[in-house]
């Protein structure tokens, strides 16, 4: 056997060679992105360290890690963020894989450049085509333990988004095929299996969607906003749940699949349907905050009379929540939305402020009734002199173009009292109250 490195060290190269390539050159592309990814500091390529070029491995185990960027994670949370997914996913499987009784055969971990990392392994010979005992359970155990750790890592929805998946395999050497196209046709193949995999499942989630929607499978679940000086209720922000128990159930992942599927619509408009139909009364005697994406609002069912007539009906003090994250690109269009909203007496609110593409540019062409700042800025406040000056910054806005701010995912008293110092009036998160069922007509936990 030969000797091991876990964390190969970047490739040598001729750096006269190097410092004369031209800019964008194959040369440089080489030298700066190909050979080795500066957000997990892994190599990229298995191969490409010309000493090894000729170099053979009898039977070459292949584990591939595919971190699932399955619903879009940078165009909802941005690519900064996924990099630090990636660079996190990075430092957990290095440190499994040297845990692991494995350990002592692995030949390295590479990344793929996209969204995946391959884990190769010079393995003993088992007989052409045979895996040998443990690889499969290791691909588990990483897939597993990945995930876990990284759900640890990452603050609020962005785990849902994450779909992680792992394949194993074992490519037998042929002396008649060279050594560099033979490990890469196993890394393909490794790549095409959790591929099959990744659209099995899409296929799965799209038809729960089409059902969920067709059989109103939609809860509805209310969580209280209360003033945070004293606890008093202002009013209840309505929240969607999927089928209990289904992987449809987080809100994140049902909303994610109908926006793949193209279904953003339908399945918003059932959720507005879902909400008003049955509101309890403690409900109905307080203000009521309701999420609408700005396509649905732009929408004709939407803006048609009748239904801003229906929800009228059904309580006469909405407030529209829109979120900072969506780009609204023609704000000059999208006023006449706005002043059909506020025809119909509905309030507006800018939801996840200070998480999102916009920033201050929608609260200022939006002059929203509420600003509902992300838990993202709320958790640890009370630690975090950057984020008491944003808070403190956006509510003084608030206070000039006559908006009161929410602060969102309040969790501990800390950040309660924090808040309060601040000038922030109300909020709403775990500490104050959980999302509550209807149960027999009133609110329940159940």
């Amino acid at each position: 056997m030969k000797a091991k490195r876990l964390t190969p060290e970047p490739e040598t190269m001729d750096f006269a060679a190097a410092g004369s390539a031209e800019p964008g050159s194959l040369e440089e592309l080489r030298r700066d992105r190909i050979v080795f990814d500066a957000v997990t500091q892994l190599p990229i390529h298995p191969f490409d360290d010309p000493s090894k070029a000729d170099e053979r491995i009898e039977n070459l185990g292949v584990i591939y890690l595919q971190v699932g960027k399955f619903f879009g994670f940078e165009e909802l949370f941005g690519w900064e963020q996924y990099d630090r997914v990636l660079a996190a996913v990075s430092e957990i499987l290095q440190d499994d894989v040297r845990a692991s009784r494995l350990a002592p055969l692995v030949h390295s971990i590479r990344f793929s450049g996209a969204d995946g990392f391959f884990v190769l392994y010079d393995l003993p010979s088992t007989g052409r085509g045979r895996a040998p005992a443990g690889l499969e359970e290791e691909a588990a155990r990483l897939r597993t333990s990945v995930a876990r750790r990284i759900r640890q890592t990452l603050e609020g929805t962005a785990v849902d988004f994450l779909n992680i998946l792992a394949s194993s395999l074992v490519a037998t050497d042929n002396p008649r095929v060279r050594p560099t196209r033979h490990v890469v046709r196993a890394l393909q193949e490794a790549v095409k299996i959790v591929a099959q995999r990744q659209t099995s499942e899409k296929i799965e989630l799209f038809s729960g969607l089409k059902t969920v929607i067709g059989q109103k499978q939609l809860r509805p679940a209310f969580q209280p906003v209360r003033q945070l000086s004293d606890g008093a209720i202002m009013g209840y922000e309505a929240l969607i749940r999927g089928p209990q128990g289904s992987s449809l159930e987080p809100p994140t992942v049902l909303f994610a699949v109908a926006h793949e599927n193209e279904m953003d619509v339908e399945l918003e408009t059932l959720c507005l349907e879902t909400i008003f139909a049955n509101l309890p009364r403690a409900v109905g005697e307080r203000r009521l905050f309701v999420n609408a994406s700005a396509m649905l609002l732009r929408h004709p069912v939407f803006l048609d009379d009748r239904n801003l007539a229906a929800i009228n009906r059904s309580h006469g003090d909405v407030v529209v929540e829109i979120s900072e994250k969506e780009m609204v690109r023609d704000y000059a269009s999208f006023q006449e939305v706005l002043a059909a909203v506020r025809g119909a007496r509905m309030k507006i609110a800018i939801d996840d402020a200070g998480s999102g593409y916009s920033g201050l540019e929608s609260i200022l062409h939006m002059k929203p009734d509420y600003i509902k700042v992300a838990d993202t800025l709320v958790r640890n406040i009370h630690a975090d002199p950057i984020k008491r000056e944003i808070i403190a910054s956006l509510e003084s806005i608030g206070r000039r173009i006559g908006a009161t701010l929410v602060a969102e995912g309040i969790e501990v008293e800390a950040e309660r009292k924090t808040l309060v110092d601040l000038g922030v009036a109300f909020g709403q998160g775990y500490l104050l109250g959980r999302p509550s069922f209807q149960v027999n007509g009133r609110l329940s936990r159940n």
